[in-house]
């Protein structure tokens, strides 16, 4: 979890630091932090349902995006289960949702920037994998 706080607080410094270099306006900062955060969590989250635990949709389905499972027994889990190619498809559908409603640049313009905060963020969200022992090998 500190990992994420981390690689969101950079990519907003590195986004702050590209807008203030190329003149936008940083009013249209927050906003592109706000669709980021929440496009990489619902797609990290809904990626990892999909295609690693489907059968929660007809099972639990409160339980996808609570963090209590309903099923046998009420109990609460914390947020598990998230996957790194949806939030990729989260960010992409994020953006898009984003330009649509702020037309300052165009679509390829914010998924080329964006994407500088999202690969440093996936260094630090592996590092934290690496930290807690979920990347495990017999090497």
């Amino acid at each position: 979890s500190l990992m994420w706080v981390i690689a969101f607080v950079i990519g907003w410094y590195i986004m702050k630091r590209i807008f203030t270099k190329e003149k936008i306006s940083l009013d249209y900062l927050d906003p592109l932090f706000i669709y980021t955060v929440l496009a990489t969590m619902i797609g990290a989250r809904l990626g990892h349902v999909l295609f690693y635990q489907s059968e929660l949709i007809q099972q639990d389905f409160f339980s996808i995006f609570l963090p209590f499972r309903f099923v046998p027994e009420l109990e609460f889990t914390g947020f598990q289960g998230l996957a790194s190619h949806g939030a990729a498809i989260g960010i992409i559908i994020g953006m898009y949702l984003y330009r649509r409603k702020y037309k300052y640049k165009s679509l390829m313009w914010i998924l080329d920037r964006v994407v500088i905060p999202v690969a440093s963020g996936a260094v630090f969200i592996r590092l934290g994998n690496f930290i807690n022992s979920e990347i495990v090998d017999r090497y």
